[in-house]
Order: C-alpha cells, then structure tokens, then sequence
C-alpha cells in the first residue's frame, strides 16, 4: 500500500466529493478512510478539517462528518458569489503580470484538454488546475480562501450537470480556457473568469 500524504489524500477525498450525486447524505468515517489510505487519523482529522474549511463537508452532531449538501434553490446566488469573488479578486491582484507559477497552472489548463483519462477525471482536473491559477494570483488569503470554497461548491454543481450534459459542459470549460490562454495581467485574467461560462 501506497502511504499518501495529507495533501495527496484531500485531493482523493475532494474529488470523490466533487463527483457524487448528492442525493444523500454521504458519511466520511475517519477509521475506514484510515485504513483505506494506510495511516492514523490524524491526517485523517487533517484532511477533513481542510475540507471542512472549504465547506466541502461538515460535522453534524450525532452523525460525524458529511458532505455538506447542495441547495438547488441557492445555486444561482452561490454562482452569483463566485462571479463577485472573482472580481473582487481581479480588484486585489493589481496591473501585474501572472506571475510564473500561475502562468505554468495555466499552460497545464490549456494542454489538460489532451489528457487521455476517464473525462470526468479530466474535467475535476482541469477545473482543479484552474482554480489553483485563479487562487495563486489573488494576494489576500482570506480572499483567496473564500474563492477556492466557492469554486469547489462550483465545480460540484458542474460535476452534476454532467451527468446530463457532458458536451455542454465541457465545451464550457474549454471556451473559458481559450479566452484567458493569451491573458498576461493577473486582473484581467480573473476579470474573463468572472465574465466566462465556467
């Protein structure tokens, strides 16, 4: 068995979140997810306190540690709180360049298109590798945090309109790509963002 480390694991755990249905409440138990990955609960309790921060899941008193639900009823305005945090973002970043690490995110970006796996694996990566762009260009923390839990919540509901809507979606995701590929200024870059069909 493969011992991963704590980041290695929020990203497993983040994207099997990111592609269930959401129907039901989903449980994360910390022993089996211990077992599971080879290692005590502390990164375990780690992973889920990280997750829990980006409100991926959260602990209910008597149950554990779910997957905080999707409210169809607030999409519109959780979609409307990620455009607002995007340009507040592009607000902060300033008229500098993208610096170098944000420019390599999105030279991934732009090749991930010709990855060859499963396509929802493609897609969670790739929007992964965006909101990571995204993020690194935006110099507050609490900022950068606030989007990074937005976008999550985003890429979710994205990863259910799949289900009946694949080519929509990925043509989305491509067309948002293709209009930030030339953008050098970190603002701008997140101004197309908070302009583009994510």
């Amino acid at each position: 068995m493969i011992r991963r480390s704590a980041d290695e694991i929020a990203d497993i755990v983040r994207e099997r979140i990111c592609q269930c249905s959401g129907d039901e409440d989903q449980i994360l138990h910390e022993g089996l997810l211990a077992v599971e990955f080879g290692v005590s609960r502390t990164p375990i309790r780690q992973v889920l306190q990280k997750l829990a921060y980006e409100h991926l899941v959260e602990t209910r008193s008597g149950v554990g540690t779910i997957v905080s639900p999707l409210d169809p009823d607030a999409r519109a305005g959780q979609t409307a709180a990620l455009r607002a945090l995007l340009t507040a973002a592009a607000d902060c970043a300033g008229d500098g360049e993208i610096p170098i690490e944000g420019r390599l995110r999105l030279e991934t970006c732009m090749t991930a298109q010709t990855y060859g796996g499963p396509e929802d694996e493609w897609y969670f990566r790739t929007a992964t590798v965006l909101l990571q762009a995204a993020a690194s260009l935006v110099p507050d923390r609490i900022l950068a945090d606030a989007l990074r839990a937005c976008f999550w919540r985003h890429v979710r509901w994205r990863m259910l309109d799949r289900a009946t809507d694949r080519v929509g979606t990925e043509a989305d995701l491509l067309m948002t790509l293709r209009q930030i590929q030339a953008e050098r200024g970190a603002a701008q870059l997140l101004r197309k963002l908070a302009a583009a069909p994510l």
